[in-house]
């Protein structure tokens, strides 16, 4: 296998590594002290930041409907989607929003098959059957150790919802013309004074220090903008379809990283759930998975 064949494998797992960190990271950062909104501003910073450094020759997005699309980006890719999931983790293990962040596909498929954007045939709707069996699997045991309450699975639930309305309505309306660093970096300057403000009222506001859940704080935030600007450019040299594979990958490595860092074990259930959602994310994923032969971006060769 020559360099150009392997690079994207290696991203691949680099990226699904990374992503699956997130997770324990943030688990640490909560179980610190840091609430939701003040996650966010940091979160934000970071976005505007290395997006703004990133999308520099882009531009800002011009005109209502780029501005629009950054709001929906903003709102179903941020502020709900985030504040659920930060609140969720501070009540479940890591590991278990790890699982159930894999459900962004198989909900991403239910909607784009009800409004005829996704093709629904026997295959895939075991799939997603398999997804919510492993989500009831999850609301009855949470763990088992350590049981979390109930509602907090039903929070963390909102966080795949919201990012597979966002990738629905990006993928039958498109991106009005924004380059996706443009979005995200539009999108920051929209979220951040939201989130400043939010976290100044609620009182959650605070700043960064030298111990060890503000350093997995500002791990987690970087290293969330700098993956997500890599996996952009992984869509762009290999396609979506083989992209699409950090989903099994995140999911696989944020258990074994929460088990790793925060020394989480989990009751054979959950093992069953995890079996499960793998096996619905294969069922509902397109057929093709080849390695997509494309030019590397800026090759002209």
């Amino acid at each position: 296998m020559t360099k150009h064949a392997a690079l994207p494998w290696v991203a691949l797992f680099v990226f699904g590594a990374g992503w699956g960190i997130m997770q324990p990271l943030t688990k640490i950062a909560v179980t610190g002290g840091y609430e939701p909104f003040a996650i966010m501003v940091w979160q934000g910073l970071a976005s505007l930041i290395v997006g703004g450094v990133l999308s520099a020759r882009f531009g800002l997005p011009k005109g209502r409907w780029q501005w629009l699309f950054c709001a929906q980006v903003a709102v179903l890719g941020t502020l709900i989607p985030h504040f659920a999931s930060f609140t969720a983790i501070a009540h479940l293990p890591a590991g278990l929003i790890a699982i159930i962040m894999a459900l962004i596909p198989i909900f991403a498929l239910s909607l784009g098959g009800a409004i005829g954007l996704e093709r629904l045939d026997a295959r895939r709707c075991i799939g997603v059957g398999l997804g919510l069996a492993a989500i009831a699997i999850i609301a009855a045991t949470r763990g088992t150790v350590g049981q979390g309450p109930l509602w907090a699975v039903g929070v963390a639930v909102i966080a795949p919802l919201c990012y597979a309305c966002n990738s629905t309505l990006t993928a039958s309306r498109g991106m009005y013309g924004l380059h996706p660093l443009q979005a995200l970096c539009g999108s920051a300057i929209l979220f951040l004074p939201v989130s400043a403000l939010a976290a100044v009222w609620s009182g959650q506001l605070r700043g960064v220090g030298l111990d060890v859940p503000s350093a997995a704080l500002l791990a987690s935030v970087v290293g969330h903008a700098l993956i997500y600007t890599g996996y952009l450019w992984l869509l762009t040299w290999s396609g979506a379809v083989f992209a699409s594979q950090t989903a099994y990958l995140v999911t696989g490595f944020g258990v074994l990283w929460s088990m790793a860092l925060l020394g989480e074990r989990y009751s054979s259930w959950v093992w069953v759930a995890l079996v499960l959602m793998l096996i619905g994310l294969t069922l509902v994923r397109p057929v093709k998975t080849a390695l997509a032969q494309a030019t590397p971006p800026g090759d002209t060769a």
